[in-house]
């Protein structure tokens, strides 16, 4: 790579495109906000969330507004017929409470509900009471598309019985990444020092949720059976399957309440601003607010016996996206602090350090850092064993 020793840097300003747009806000929509949300499943055979928000406008969302207002101090526990109750183990900054009662045994045919009682507005809300719905097993598998240059997980389930018919999918995938530069070295704030452990900069692992609503039904079919139903399709230039990928996907069997409340969602959120969209109030769910019959709940909690399956791939042999590396930076180790402070402020880290030379070696942080993109240079336990540690 050519190199270049400079002393300062200069900062480029560039141009501002502001668009004029005027956005479509029914008043049915614009008025929609603080009202309470609730995601979620009731699981009895695995570990659970149930995130409680409050809403936002449409109005605030187009403008880019994210100001998303999480409830972290509900009480919030499940309830069967019996009046047992389930508190969560713990719940996060994003208003995520997280269950795990499996091990206590709870009645597989017995029903369960939500219950909630906001420290925000003073009310309660209960979901409706419902029994779990079995999911079967399920087989995931991918293909290679090489037409489409695109790589596609698939997932096959079958009932025998036919009571599943209404299924819903989500997942969690990960993959690791490396940078284009091997780093040593990194800018303390004050000087470039090196580096005990260099890779923690160069192997990154990332996790992302599913981002759309996944549901299919067989209501129409002879048989219960779901063949070669694509859940993710990957482009192959996307960083997911540079070098390795695992995605865990989780099976759930929907009542045909919930299927049709998550179909109303899914078609809401893609067409949202449109004049024949979904209204907020054909989305309600089934929670209610106990004590104020005016209070309005949006979310619909199905209680579930959910399957997992995991499927990790070697994805090496893919074709993969490269990014140009530019011209490398040569920086005196006599550069002062502030000189080197905005070398950093325009996007570069240094990867190198030479001291009989006496200079440091620089270029675009995103080449440098693994972390740049937000992943965490720490291995994740289920990765498999096989697969190389750089």
């Amino acid at each position: 790579m050519k190199k270049q020793i400079i002393k300062a840097c200069t900062v480029l300003t560039g141009a501002i495109l502001i668009s004029c747009v005027v956005p479509y806000e029914p008043a049915a929509l614009t008025d929609r906000e603080g009202y309470i949300v609730v995601e979620g499943n009731i699981s009895l055979t695995s570990p659970f969330t149930i995130q409680i928000s409050r809403s936002a406008g449409i109005s605030s969302v187009q403008s880019g507004a994210k100001n998303i207002k999480y409830e972290r101090t509900a009480n919030v526990y499940v309830r069967d017929r019996q009046n047992n109750t389930y508190a969560p183990v713990s719940v996060s900054e994003l208003g995520e409470y997280f269950f795990d009662f499996s091990s206590q045994d709870p009645d597989p045919t017995g029903e369960y509900q939500l219950v909630i009682h906001s420290g925000l507005d003073g009310n309660t809300y209960e979901s409706e009471f419902e029994q779990a719905k079995l999911s079967g097993t399920m087989e995931l598998s991918y293909v290679k598309d090489e037409a489409a240059q695109e790589f596609r997980i698939l997932v096959n389930s079958h009932d025998s019985e036919k009571n599943s018919r209404y299924y819903y999918w989500t997942y969690i995938e990960t993959w690791d990444y490396v940078s284009r530069i091997r780093s040593d070295c990194y800018f303390n704030g004050i000087k470039v020092v090196k580096v005990q452990q260099p890779a923690y900069m160069y192997r990154c692992w990332k996790s992302e949720p599913a981002s759309d609503i996944l549901l299919l039904e067989t209501t129409n079919l002879s048989e219960d059976r779901v063949k070669d139903f694509p859940i993710r399709k990957i482009p192959y230039m996307n960083t997911r399957i540079s070098q390795h990928y695992s995605i865990e996907v989780t099976q759930t069997i929907l009542t045909p309440q919930a299927y049709e409340y998550l179909e109303t969602m899914r078609k809401n959120s893609n067409d949202v601003g449109d004049l024949f969209s979904p209204q907020p109030n054909e989305i309600r769910g089934n929670i209610r607010c106990v004590n104020n019959p005016e209070a309005f709940a949006i979310g619909y909690i199905s209680v579930c016996n959910s399957s997992k399956q995991r499927l990790s791939v070697n994805c090496t042999e893919l074709p993969k996206y490269y990014e140009t590396v530019l011209e490398d930076t040569l920086m005196s180790i006599h550069s002062t602090p502030y000189d080197l402070s905005i070398l950093v402020g325009m996007g570069y880290s240094p990867y190198n350090i030479d001291e009989m030379v006496g200079v440091s070696t620089w270029n675009l942080t995103r080449c440098v850092d693994c972390r740049y993109f937000g992943g965490e240079p720490v291995r994740p336990s289920f990765w498999p064993e096989t697969w190389p540690t750089y």
